[in-house]
């Protein structure tokens, strides 16, 4: 009897035998944001989202799946109510219950001038007396050495970029102050309406301190996997070169 089950064993048909399926990447929803060039939902790129899926690649227990066009308080309601396993683009002053990955997303703000205007800013200082224009809240965000040079009669917040843009090249204000990256990109929205002709030459002054922000996420481990393969990438140069591909192509 014990001879039959064996042989009975040996020429079970095989097909009988199921394999295990074998499982694919672990998919992660990341909340984005609703500012370019750092998030393009039209083209599912940006440079933030070309950082998000450079590193992803480098993750391959991990897939990115991407919520775009989000405000600030949508990105937590995504975060918060179980839509989003990630957040991209999260400043340390924000409180919040996840893991934080190391600095990943570079601002660079600076002040831009007109070429024709010959001005000589080397520091903060120097912004004493000009006429500025600036995004909204930017009084308080660079702190009390911008404050105490502002006058407030010769200086405008604006709520949409290419107004500081437009604002500048009209010549309306002596310089503008913010990110340079979103400054160029309203700068070359003009130049594809009006015509590169028409825009002025500018000076950036790099006065301020660059600054980052980093990725959020609910589990310790893609947190743990993410900053491992961020390494990976600025090692690599390909970090670098992301932000240069997109400076190249606005100026």
């Amino acid at each position: 009897m014990r001879h039959l089950c064996l042989l009975l064993l040996v020429f079970m048909p095989f097909g009988n035998i199921q394999a295990e399926p074998e499982q694919g990447p672990q998919p992660v929803v990341v909340a984005m944001g609703n500012f370019e060039p750092y998030f393009l939902a039209s083209s599912q790129s940006g440079i933030f989202t070309d950082i998000v899926t450079a590193v992803f690649e480098r993750m391959p227990d991990y897939e990115p799946h991407y919520l775009f066009g989000l405000s600030n308080n949508q990105l937590w309601s995504a975060f918060a109510g179980g839509r989003a396993d990630a957040v991209a683009n999260v400043f340390d002053s924000v409180e919040l219950e996840g893991c934080r990955s190391d600095p990943v997303f570079r601002f660079r703000d600076v002040a831009i001038s007109l070429l024709s205007e010959n001005l000589d800013i080397e520091s903060v200082v120097d912004l004493k007396g000009r006429s500025i224009v600036s995004f909204e809240g930017a009084y308080d965000f660079f702190g009390p050495s911008f404050s105490a040079v502002v006058e407030k009669a010769h200086y405008k917040e604006v709520e949409k970029p290419h107004l500081q843009a437009r604002l500048l090249m009209a010549g309306r204000y002596q310089v503008s102050v913010g990110d340079l990256m979103i400054f160029l990109q309203a700068r070359q929205s003009i130049a594809q309406k009006e015509g590169r002709d028409a825009l002025p030459a500018i000076v950036v002054h790099d006065i301020f301190p660059q600054i980052y922000s980093r990725m959020a996420f609910k589990e310790p481990a893609v947190c743990a996997a993410f900053n491992e393969a961020l390494a990976e990438l600025k090692a690599s140069g390909d970090y670098e070169a992301i932000y240069a591909r997109y400076q190249t192509t606005l100026q």
